[in-house]
């Protein structure tokens, strides 16, 4: 029986999920519900059921989420050791799917290996021991580095708000791969993409500096700007509220084209949303949940002149433009 990368990734996911020690009622349902959807689903949990147990020991009878998650759960009873024995665990799960998985990578999996990580539909608020505090939406992660004589904070992916509390003699540093953001306080807004970096300076201003041969800027309050290592770019004027909206779990779009909305829902999804270049293009206006990720697509169906297709258990989404 041939098994897609989605639904590998869709088991390995579970297995995050499940083995998080934060698992509710609805989320063991849920997963229930994927498992009996497929033939596939289940070959996937046994699949992988089986790398576990050859390292840890005969899991119990096959059949349910108790199987690999309440596993994994003995041995994340604490976050270090939680960390550590999963690094492991999707080692092993990398062996049962085959060298490309591990390549491949999931975007289902926290980044356990960050001092601060947020999983599929979590956002997490880290106050910070200067006072600042970070927000992180969904599929996030940052490390943090504050001592008395300096604040650094790393967004390793994702994005992230800073409430930054003012010292006069340790500006508060946000970095990422394509280079630095300083403010002596204020709000700001960090976004890491494939190949760029979004900031935001929501309340006062910021300081960019690309890594490499990019000219640095100071962003006055409510400007942005994409840069990486090389270059820098202003982007057109955005409100503050909408921008950050996704901190209440919402997205707030203005003429935005719809590849970009689909990408904002893409953490707040458990399963792929595939979009076609020609859908993504169309431009879309209106405010939309990201929590009801379900919700949000059906009405930009009912919108848009768009066909929306999914698979057993929402586990993949499909959009393109209507035929004709």
């Amino acid at each position: 029986m041939s098994m897609s990368p989605a639904v590998q990734d869709a088991a390995i996911g579970w297995l995050v999920e499940l083995s998080s020690g934060e698992a509710d009622a609805a989320q063991h349902q849920a997963f229930a519900r994927w498992l009996a959807a497929d033939a596939r689903h289940a070959a996937a949990w046994h699949t992988l059921g089986q790398a576990v147990e050859h390292s840890v020991g005969p899991l119990q009878a096959a059949g349910g989420a108790g199987t690999v998650g309440q596993t994994l759960a003995r041995a994340a009873r604490h976050d270090e050791q939680r960390r550590q024995w999963l690094q492991g665990a999707l080692c092993l799960a990398g062996a049962a799917f085959g060298g490309a998985w591990l390549l491949r990578g999931s975007p289902f999996l926290p980044d356990w290996s960050a001092d601060l990580h947020t999983a599929t539909a979590k956002r997490g608020r880290y106050p910070l021991a200067d006072g600042s505090v970070l927000t992180l939406d969904a599929r996030s992660s940052a490390d943090t580095d504050l001592t008395d004589g300096h604040r650094h904070v790393t967004l390793r992916q994702g994005q992230l708000l800073a409430r930054v509390a003012h010292a006069a003699n340790a500006p508060f540093l946000l970095r990422s791969a394509h280079g630095t953001v300083t403010a002596p306080g204020g709000e700001l807004m960090l976004r890491r993409e494939a190949q760029a970096t979004v900031a935001l300076a929501v309340r006062g201003d910021i300081d960019v500096r690309p890594a490499g041969k990019g000219l640095a800027r100071v962003l006055r309050q409510g400007q942005a700007a994409r840069f990486d290592a090389d270059r820098l770019t202003l982007l057109p004027g955005m409100a503050p509220g909408q921008a950050t909206a996704w901190e209440q779990g919402m997205l707030v779009a203005v003429d935005q084209p719809l590849g970009e909305v689909v990408a904002a829902l893409r953490p707040y999804r458990h399963g792929y949303i595939d979009i076609t270049a020609q859908a993504a293009a169309l431009r879309v206006s209106g405010n939309y949940s990201l929590d009801d990720s379900g919700a949000t697509l059906l009405a930009l169906a009912e919108t848009l002149p768009v066909t929306l297709r999914q698979g057993p258990g929402g586990w993949w989404t499909g959009i393109d433009l209507k035929a004709g």
